[in-house]
């Protein structure tokens, strides 16, 4: 690994506080994912049909530039990794927040094409990518023995986030009109999000001279050992204790992960989410108006999702810490995905609606946690930036394929039904392969140097 560089004492404040500051990495963490709700689909899905009713263009068409926008920014996000590595994630976090403000102010004074794809390209490259990715780095590199926990807490801003923008959206749309939604979107951003990490964030507890291990110095007055801190081995052998973790803790290089088979798996198990889901997502307000129901119980439905996630979050968060075998219950979250889209295929009352969110997530909100905990726990946290940074490119470029494939499948048949059970097959494909991955051996003559 590396030298590290000389610490400054500018965090000497950090080190005299009665508790471990990483936990307020952690809020800083889910305050970041509640910031990239701006970019995600589900506040497009508000938006879409002022995109077309207003503007007097086909769903296919805004569907399709959405998704060549995405796509682009998608792959972007190959190097946005290695900038988190570089420059850390506060960097990234504060000049993301300020590109998807630009863009909700873009996406306000929209009246062509090319200014609708300009602000879909920024939006999804700053909040879907980005942002999103500073924030999934922080919990990994502060917590080791408290990770699954520490990133259920930065997961539930991502959760809140989908929770209440839907109706945040709703309402400003309703009483400020759209245009002047977007507005107040990215004042929010500049205003509270921006100046809040410039103060507060630390990228790693290295950058204070602190330990990822000082979270249980500070609960027990000891550097004590407990089961999670040896979650680093999937295949169930085990290290002697959290020092011998410390030294033995994995360190990939991107080029090295992407040759394994488990970097793969986990990768298409949030590529094909990302696919299917934002398809749903962005066409959910459609796919419910088929079945007569409006675009208000539409948002109150997408808001049911992510509070039944935030729940299972939690519950997860506070379990997955002594399961150590991880993919497993990530698979069983694919087949719960099968589950809630073939509800959602034959959907034919509102109890079924509720049924398709609960289902939904339930799986969403576990499968987050283990995703964030088997990534650094098989490949590491010295280059995590760029290997989450290669899933990120995928998973926005699967956000970019659903939305079209939705759209034109509407626009072809009329309704959602075959490509919601045609696209069911990718998350069962995904569960069978989640029970297959094992944890990567490190070539030898790499692992010397580390």
């Amino acid at each position: 690994m590396p030298t590290p560089q000389p610490h400054s004492d500018r965090h000497a404040w950090i080190r005299g506080l009665p508790f471990y500051y990483g936990w307020i990495v952690v809020f800083l963490g889910a305050f970041t994912m509640f910031a990239t709700t701006p970019g995600q689909s589900d506040s497009f899905a508000l938006f879409m049909n002022s995109f077309i009713n207003d503007l007097g263009w086909s769903r296919t068409f805004v569907s399709s530039l959405y998704s060549v926008a995405t796509v682009c920014s998608g792959i972007l996000m190959f190097f946005v990794g290695r900038l988190v590595d570089r420059f850390g994630s506060r960097f990234v976090a504060v000049t993301s927040a300020v590109v998807l403000g630009a863009a909700c102010m873009l996406l306000s004074t929209v009246i062509s094409p090319v200014m609708l794809f300009a602000g879909f390209f920024l939006a999804r490259l700053a909040g879907k990518g980005a942002l999103d990715l500073s924030s999934k780095t922080l919990a990994p590199n502060w917590f080791i023995s408290r990770r699954a926990f520490a990133i259920m807490l930065v997961g539930l801003g991502g959760t809140l986030g989908g929770v209440l923008f839907p109706l945040l959206n709703n309402y400003l749309i309703l009483t400020f009109g759209w245009r002047n939604a977007y507005r107040i979107l990215a004042g929010g951003l500049w205003l509270l999000y921006v100046p809040i990490t410039l103060l507060l964030m630390v990228n790693r507890p290295e950058d204070a001279r602190m330990s990822p291990y000082a979270a249980t110095r500070k609960r027990t007055g000891r550097l004590s050992h407990d089961r999670s801190a040896n979650a680093t081995v999937e295949d169930g052998s085990k290290p002697a204790g959290p020092e011998s973790v410390a030294l033995d803790e994995p360190v990939f290089r991107q080029a090295e992960a992407i040759r394994t088979a488990a970097f793969w798996i986990l990768t298409f198990v949030v590529f094909q989410s990302s696919l299917v889901g934002t398809g749903v997502v962005l066409h959910f307000v459609s796919i419910l108006e088929i079945r007569g129901f409006s675009m208000t119980f539409a948002a109150a439905i997408m808001g049911i999702k992510p509070l039944v996630a935030i729940i299972t979050t939690v519950l997860a968060g506070l379990v997955l810490d002594r399961i150590r075998r991880h993919h497993i219950i990530l698979g069983i979250t694919c087949f719960m995905q099968v589950a809630s889209f073939t509800l959602l295929a034959f959907l034919q009352s509102a109890a079924m609606a509720t049924l398709y969110a609960v289902i939904g997530g339930m799986a969403g909100g576990i499968a987050i946690i283990c995703i964030g905990v088997l990534k650094p726990n098989l490949f590491g946290r010295r280059y995590l930036g760029g290997i989450l940074g290669v899933t990120a490119a995928l998973n926005v470029v699967g956000s970019a394929i659903g939305p079209i494939i939705f759209g034109a499948a509407f626009d072809w048949l009329g309704g959602y039904r075959e490509v919601i059970l045609i696209s069911s097959l990718l998350p069962l494909t995904a569960g069978v392969l989640s029970l297959f991955v094992r944890k990567p051996v490190l070539r030898m003559d790499r692992a010397s140097r580390h």
